[in-house]
């Protein structure tokens, strides 16, 4: 438990420390369900709604909208991150994350689906990739 608990603290500082600015959490209609933006610029330029889960095989799949709210394309990198009924991180892929290209006001679906029946909340890591 100890060690989760560092290696999220780790998690946090690394991705604070690389956006060069603060974190900024979107929480959406249910409070277990969170998006984090790596900035409060990319924050700004989207919005995300209807956060939906449900149980598919046991399996918690999990979707959330997002819209480009600029007049310019943005693109996005995201990674869902799994926990169980105690808050803790289910393990995960490292090559779990995707790439997406979402065109101005364009409304698109992220979706996910946990990596084992565990799974009970869900967390999406959002990122503006530079090309």
């Amino acid at each position: 438990m100890k060690y989760i608990f560092i290696l999220l603290i780790l998690f946090v500082t690394l991705i604070s420390g690389c956006s060069g600015s603060a974190i900024s959490t979107i929480s959406l209609e249910n409070s277990n369900h969170h998006v984090v933006i790596g900035n409060t610029v990319l924050a700004n330029k989207l919005q995300f709604s209807h956060s939906k889960t449900q149980r598919n095989d046991g399996y918690l799949h999990a979707s959330v909208e997002v819209m480009n709210k600029t007049d310019v394309t943005i693109s996005l990198n995201y990674h869902f991150y799994w926990y169980d009924a105690n808050g803790l991180e289910i393990n995960h892929s490292p090559s779990a994350s995707q790439t997406l290209i979402i065109n101005p006001h364009q409304v698109l679906l992220l979706q996910g689906l946990a990596p084992n029946t565990a799974a009970t909340q869900y967390r999406i890591v959002v990122g503006e990739t530079y090309n």
